[in-house]
């Protein structure tokens, strides 16, 4: 088994297996923070990765680093300061350094709604700071019409690894398959009908990976190529990408 000597929450080694699993469920108080952000996290050890969140009206938060590694849990706070508290979840077919696919996190920080969020983070044998500024590009207080945005949709930065090609129906269903053999199928259902956020369920099988159903939240990124963003998890690992469209 390969093995990557760097800390828990930025670094990945290979594992065997999968699991499936229910997500977790976010606060009933409103977050001032509701929208899409992009940044970084830095470890105090020097690495660092670059993030997208997505914080929904009612606290649910999700994050996926660049490194493939997703966070989900519950955004608190004032008009100014923010606590977040959650589960990491490392990609199928991955593990941390800890020998564990999952981990806690914790983040405390302050920022101005639909501006800026920074602040300091900690999680199992790793601490660092992050900086996120919010996703304009994704024009999250006007409705997405499913229609305009189907089509067929590619991705080089899936959790799996792998190059990956799909399409989206314009009633939100999406299919694909990955270049290792992956495919999956899933469904994308407006969290609020006036505003780009979705909930989405994905089911995921590979070769020597059992059908894995996730659960989570989806967005649209409008800055050029459209793009959908997809981050869901299951008990013990996560499904993820940014996935561009490429035609009708």
């Amino acid at each position: 088994m390969k093995k990557l000597f760097i800390i828990p929450f930025l670094g990945l080694a290979l594992a065997c297996g999968g699991g499936g699993g229910s997500t977790p469920a976010g606060p009933s108080t409103p977050s001032v923070f509701e929208g899409p952000w992009i940044g970084s996290m830095h470890s105090n050890s020097g690495s660092s990765v670059t993030a997208e969140a997505l914080i929904l009206a009612n606290g649910q938060v999700r994050y996926v680093g660049s490194n493939g590694i997703q966070g989900a849990g519950a955004v608190s706070g004032t008009a100014s300061a923010m606590q977040s508290s959650g589960t990491l979840f490392a990609p199928t077919g991955y593990e941390f350094t800890t020998g564990l696919t999952t981990s806690t996190f914790s983040l405390t920080g302050s920022g101005t709604s639909g501006v800026s969020l920074s602040g300091t983070y900690s999680a199992a044998g790793d601490t660092g700071t992050f900086t996120f500024s919010y996703d304009a590009a994704a024009d999250y207080a006007i409705p997405v019409v499913m229609a305009n945005v189907a089509g067929a949709y590619q991705s080089t930065t899936t959790s799996s690894g792998y190059s990956t090609q799909g399409r989206l129906s314009s009633t939100g269903v999406f299919t694909g398959s990955d270049t290792y053999g992956g495919t999956f199928t899933g469904t994308l259902t407006a969290v609020d009908p006036a505003k780009n956020a979705f909930t989405v369920a994905v089911t995921y099988s590979a070769p020597g990976i059992p059908a894995t159903a996730y659960r989570g939240l989806a967005f649209f990124e409008f800055g050029g190529n459209t793009m959908l963003n997809i981050q869901a998890s299951a008990s013990t690992n996560e499904f993820a990408g940014g996935f561009v469209r490429t035609g009708p």
